[in-house]
C-alpha cells in the first residue's frame, strides 16, 4: 500500500500541492469577483426601477446604445440640468444608467442624477440616490456636502450633523457648517424657550459674527429691541434690503438717528428727513429726490451668490445654484413705485 502513496517528502508533491491551492484561490476569488459585479448590477437595477420616468428617455430607447455616445448624452444632461430642465437631465441620466459599464462613469452618472433631483425639489430621491453612491465610495466630498444639503433642506439637522464628522475626517473645513446648523437647529428647535433660543442666537452672532441675515431677519420679527442693539454700521449694507422693507412700526428712530447709514436709509424711504448725502450714489439719490417733492422712485434688489455670480430675484442663505453659505451680495436699482419686486421679511 504504501509503494502506491507519493512520498509526502517529496519536493514534486509540495509543488502540486502549491499549485493546486493557487489554482483553487484565483478560482474561488474569480467566481467572487463575477458575484459581487452581479449583485453590484442587480442592486443597480432596483434603485433604478425606483425611479422610472418617460418623455426624452423613451426617445433614446428606439436607438440602439453604444458607448460612444455616453459621453455626449451626459454633456447634454448637465446642459439640461444648469438650464433648469431637469426632467429632461434626469431621464438622460437615468438611461445611461442602464447601459454603461464602466463603474468610474456610473457613479458620475448617480452623482448628475442625484443633484438633479436636490435642485429640482425632489429631496427623498436624492437623498436614495446619495446614499446609494455613498455605499461604495464613501469618501466623496460632493456628494457627502450634497447630502448633508438635502437634510438641511428636510429640516433634519440632526443627520445634516452627523455627516459634518465624515467631512471633517476627509480634510475638509467644517467651522462654517456647524455654525450654521447649529443656528438653525436652535431657530427650528420648538422646545427650546423663546428667551433661550434668542440668547443662543445673539451669543453665536456676537462670538463670530457671521450668518448676519439669518439672525436679524429672526430678531428683528421676535426681539426688535434686541437686534436694534445689535446692529453694526458695517453690517448695514449687506441686510440694506431687510431694513429697507421694515415697516415703520418696527422703526427704533433713536438708533437710526445715530447711524449715518440707517439715516440715509429711511430718509430715502421717506420715514424721516432726508439726509445728507453719505457716498452711497443710489440711496444719495432717492434723498435728493424725496428733498425735490419727487415720491415716485424706490429701491429694487436683486441677489447675486459672490462665488458662482448667479443673480437671483429674491434673498438666501445658501446659493441654490452652487450651494455656497453666506455668500449673497445685495444689488440695488432705483425704479418707479409699484413697479418693484420684493419680499416682506413679516
Amino acid at each position: 500500500m504504501d509503494a502506491l502513496l507519493i512520498n509526502y517528502r517529496d519536493p514534486l508533491f509540495a509543488l502540486l500541492l502549491i499549485a493546486g491551492m493557487v489554482f483553487v484561490v484565483a478560482l474561488v476569488s474569480y467566481w467572487w469577483g463575477v458575484y459581487a459585479k452581479s449583485r453590484k448590477s442587480r442592486r443597480l437595477q432596483r434603485f433604478l426601477r425606483r425611479f422610472e420616468t418617460h418623455g426624452v428617455k423613451r426617445s433614446l430607447e428606439s436607438m440602439p446604445y453604444s458607448p460612444a455616445i455616453t459621453e455626449p448624452l451626459v454633456l447634454l444632461a448637465k446642459a439640461y440640468e444648469k438650464s433648469g430642465e431637469y426632467n429632461n437631465a434626469i431621464e438622460i441620466g437615468l438611461y445611461l444608467l442602464e447601459h454603461c459599464q464602466e463603474e468610474a462613469v456610473t457613479y458620475e452618472l448617480m452623482e448628475l442624477v442625484g443633484t438633479t433631483y436636490m435642485h429640482a425639489g425632489f429631496l427623498e430621491r436624492a437623498r436614495t440616490t446619495f446614499l446609494e453612491i455613498l455605499r461604495s465610495n464613501p469618501r466623496n466630498k460632493k456628494v457627502l456636502n450634497d447630502l448633508m444639503v438635502v437634510y438641511e433642506r428636510l429640516q433634519d439637522f440632526q443627520r445634516a450633523k452627523e455627516v459634518i464628522e465624515p467631512l471633517e475626517a476627509i480634510g475638509v473645513d467644517v467651522a462654517e457648517l456647524k455654525l450654521y446648523l447649529e443656528l438653525k437647529t436652535a431657530l427650528a428647535d420648538s422646545q427650546m424657550e423663546h428667551e433661550e433660543k434668542v440668547e443662543k442666537i445673539v451669543s453665536l452672532y456676537r462670538k463670530h459674527k457671521r450668518f448676519e441675515r439669518v439672525v436679524f431677519e429672526y430678531l428683528l420679527k421676535s426681539e426688535p429691541a434686541r437686534a436694534w442693539e445689535m446692529v453694526r454700521e458695517e453690517d448695514i449694507e449687506r441686510l440694506i434690503d431687510i431694513f429697507w422693507y421694515l415697516p415703520a412700526s418696527y422703526l427704533d428712530y433713536d438708533r437710526i438717528k445715530e447711524s449715518p447709514r440707517l439715516t440715509a436709509i429711511y430718509g430715502a424711504r421717506g420715514d424721516i428727513e432726508p439726509s445728507k448725502p453719505i457716498g452711497w450714489f443710489l440711496i444719495d439719490m432717492l434723498g435728493h429726490l424725496k428733498k425735490s417733492g419727487f415720491n415716485d422712485a424706490t429701491l429694487q434688489f436683486a441677489y447675486l451668490c459672490s462665488s458662482c455670480k448667479q443673480q437671483f430675484p429674491v434673498p438666501f442663505e445658501r446659493c441654490p445654484r452652487c450651494l455656497a453659505l453666506d455668500s449673497v451680495v445685495v444689488e440695488r436699482e432705483i425704479t418707479k413705485v409699484g413697479s418693484e419686486t420684493g419680499y416682506n421679511l413679516l
